[in-house]
């Protein structure tokens, strides 16, 4: 098999300041050079586009080499929670809601179907209206956002137990505010799929890292001022990396 590389949450929006892929535009051009140069395949699982927070109209016309680069290298794309209205355009051959790498038992999905705040059949829309307020927040100063955020964690030590969703799983609720999630939910909904797959391979949480001995590995961003993206090589062997250095991810996310 050739060369994948599995990449995630790139977030393309409009170039505006609520715009968090705009940092990594330089990066990102580079690694698809890479990509390009050694006639890989590029999997984007989930959240490709921004369309909370930005139109399907100004995307194109802010990163129109971007997306020229990636349709030239026939780019598969996942569909995630923040791009779920592409869901409308699946029967695009290079759109898939999930997708199994051919002659491996490596399974890629965005995994926001195991988040309860952005389940499909749960409180996506919510999880929407949130986004939008967070934008709204980024129009008035590019930080507001993440300081309104800090205020919640603030009140999160006083007061946790007026904040904390009651239908939060697995274990702190204080953890579920002040780092956007149990994790938990991710790992376990990853170690069912390991019983049918080698490997699986998803994104949204923006927090790269592997568990159970490398065979669950999350992408991690292209929003973080440390980008990552998972190699997998011609014997079907995945690796966490960071880019542009190339230095493997360390994080554990789970032992066991």
């Amino acid at each position: 098999m050739r060369t994948h590389y599995i990449i995630s949450d790139t977030h393309l929006a409009d170039r505006s300041k609520r715009d968090d892929f705009k940092r990594n535009y330089t990066k990102f051009k580079s690694f698809l050079q890479m990509v390009k140069k050694q006639k890989a395949q590029l999997i984007i699982a989930g959240d490709f586009l921004e369309l909370w927070q930005a139109s399907l109209i100004d995307i194109p016309r802010s990163y129109p080499h971007i997306l020229n680069q990636l349709i030239a290298i026939q780019t598969k794309i996942i569909i995630g929670n923040h791009d779920y209205y592409l869901h409308h355009f699946r029967k695009l051959n290079f759109l898939y809601h999930s997708f199994q790498i051919p002659g491996t038992k490596i399974f890629i999905q965005h995994g926001h179907q195991f988040d309860h705040f952005n389940d499909s059949k749960g409180l996506m829309y919510l999880a929407n209206l949130a986004a939008m307020a967070g934008g709204i927040m980024e129009d008035i100063h590019p930080d507001l956002d993440a300081k309104a955020f800090a205020l919640l964690q603030r009140l999160n030590k006083k007061v946790g137990w007026i904040l904390n969703p009651f239908w939060a799983p697995g274990t702190g609720r204080k953890e579920y505010l002040s780092q956007g999630g149990d994790f938990s939910e991710y790992l376990h909904g990853a170690k069912k799929l390991l019983t049918k797959y080698d490997y699986v391979i998803i994104g949204h949480t923006h927090r790269p890292g592997t568990a159970f001995a490398g065979r669950y590995l999350n992408a991690g961003s292209w929003t973080a001022a440390k980008p990552t993206y998972v190699q997998i090589n011609r014997h079907g062997e995945p690796t966490l990396k960071y880019w542009p250095s190339q230095n493997p991810v360390r994080k554990v996310l789970a032992k066991k």
